[in-house]
C-alpha cells in the first residue's frame, strides 16, 4: 500500500510541476513552424490517451511516439492506420518494425497528410477557373532502437519530410532521438523524445520564382513582398517527457496511468493525461485529457487483441473532441508475425 501511495505521489508531483511550468511560460513563436502535420497523432492508441504515450508505447507504435520502444517488437509488426482530420483532410500511416535480437530493432514508417483537389480561383473568377491543384505533406522515416540494458533503450529516427502545394514544394531531412527506462516497480516507465530536428525549409517553384523576379524589378528597398515569398521556416520541433505505471495488475485486469509534457518550439508547454483498462489483454478501454490546447480536450478509445493461428492482430479505435473544429475518428489494424 505504501508503494502505491509513493508512486501516485510521484505521478502527481510531475503533473503539478509540468502544469505550473505551462502557465508560467509566455507564448513562443505561435505559427512560426511549418509541416505541422508532424504533430498530428498517426495511430489511435496514443490519440485515445490524449497523446500521453511517449512512456507507454510499445513495438511498432513507437515509430511515431518513441523509437526507443521498437526494441519491444516481437518478431515483425505491421501497422496500418487512417483518420479524417479537420476541413476534409486525412492522415494515413504505415509502420513496419522488425526485431533482430541483440542487434537491435529496425523500423520503416510512412505518413501522409492529404486532401482532395481544390479549384483555382482568381479575382476575375472567384467561383473557379476550371483548373484544379493539389496540396499535401509526407514523411518517410527509418528508425533504429537498441536495448543497452534490461531496463534502458534508446532509439533514433531519420526521416525525409516533403510538402507541396500547386507547383511549389519544400523538402528536408529531420531526426528524432528518444529513450525509454523501465523498472520493475509497478512497471514504472519513463520515456523521452526530442523530435523533428532539421534545417529550415523554403518553398520554391516556378510561380514563386516568377513573382520574386517581378518584385525585384520594382527595385524597392526592403520589399516585404519579396521577403514573404522567400521566407524559410522550421519544422515543429518539440521535447516530450512522460511517465507510465500500472497501479493495479492481476491475472485478468490491468490499469495503466500515464502523463506526458510536450514542449514545442512554437507554443506553450502542453500537458496530457491518459489511462487504459485492459481485460485479459483482450479488450482495452482508453481515455485521455489535454491541457494547453486551443480546442482539443478529451479523447476516448477501445481496442481488441486477437490471436489466430500464431498470428497476433489487433483493431483499435479512437475518438478525439476538437471543440469547434468537430470530432475526429481514427482506426488502425496491427498484425504481428
Amino acid at each position: 500500500m505504501r508503494a502505491i501511495v509513493n508512486i501516485i505521489g510521484l505521478f502527481l508531483m510531475m503533473s503539478i510541476i509540468n502544469l505550473s511550468n505551462s502557465y508560467a511560460q509566455e507564448f513562443k513563436n505561435v505559427g512560426h513552424s511549418g509541416a505541422n502535420f508532424l504533430q498530428i497523432p498517426v495511430e489511435p492508441i496514443g490519440a485515445a490517451m490524449g497523446n500521453a504515450y511517449v512512456a507507454m508505447a510499445e513495438g511498432v507504435d513507437g515509430l511515431y511516439w518513441n523509437p526507443a520502444v521498437i526494441t519491444a517488437t516481437e518478431g515483425t509488426e505491421l501497422l496500418l492506420s487512417s483518420g479524417d482530420w479537420i476541413i476534409d483532410t486525412r492522415i494515413s500511416h504505415l509502420g513496419l518494425a522488425h526485431n533482430l535480437g541483440r542487434w537491435g530493432a529496425f523500423g520503416l514508417s510512412i505518413s501522409a497528410f492529404t486532401m482532395d483537389e481544390m479549384e483555382v480561383t482568381t479575382e476575375i473568377s472567384p467561383n473557379g477557373t476550371g483548373e484544379f491543384f493539389n496540396a499535401g505533406s509526407y514523411a518517410a522515416g527509418l528508425s533504429y532502437g537498441l536495448a543497452l540494458t534490461n531496463h534502458f533503450s534508446f532509439g533514433v529516427t531519420a526521416k525525409y519530410v516533403h510538402e507541396f502545394i500547386w507547383d511549389a514544394d519544400a523538402s528536408t531531412i529531420a531526426f528524432d532521438i528518444a529513450s525509454i527506462y523501465q523498472t520493475n516497480y509497478y512497471n514504472l516507465r519513463i520515456g523521452m523524445i526530442m523530435a523533428n530536428f532539421s534545417p529550415k525549409l523554403k518553398m520554391s517553384g516556378d510561380l514563386i520564382d516568377d513573382k520574386i523576379a517581378n518584385e525585384t524589378l520594382l527595385d524597392e528597398p526592403n520589399n516585404p513582398r519579396t521577403q514573404r515569398l522567400s521566407e524559410d521556416y522550421s519544422l515543429p520541433q518539440y521535447f516530450s517527457v512522460g511517465i507510465a505505471f500500472d497501479p493495479y495488475q492481476q491475472d485478468e485486469h490491468r490499469l495503466t496511468i500515464t502523463t506526458a509534457s510536450n514542449d514545442p518550439n512554437d507554443n506553450n508547454t502542453r500537458i496530457s493525461f491518459g489511462t487504459e483498462y485492459a481485460f485479459k489483454e483482450f479488450l482495452m478501454l482508453r481515455g485521455g485529457y489535454k491541457i494547453g490546447y486551443d480546442e482539443q480536450n478529451f479523447s476516448l478509445g477501445l481496442g481488441l487483441n486477437l490471436n489466430m493461428r500464431s498470428v497476433a492482430s489487433s483493431f483499435d479505435y479512437s475518438y478525439i473532441n476538437l471543440g469547434l473544429l468537430g470530432d475526429i475518428h481514427f482506426l488502425s489494424f496491427r498484425v504481428g508475425l
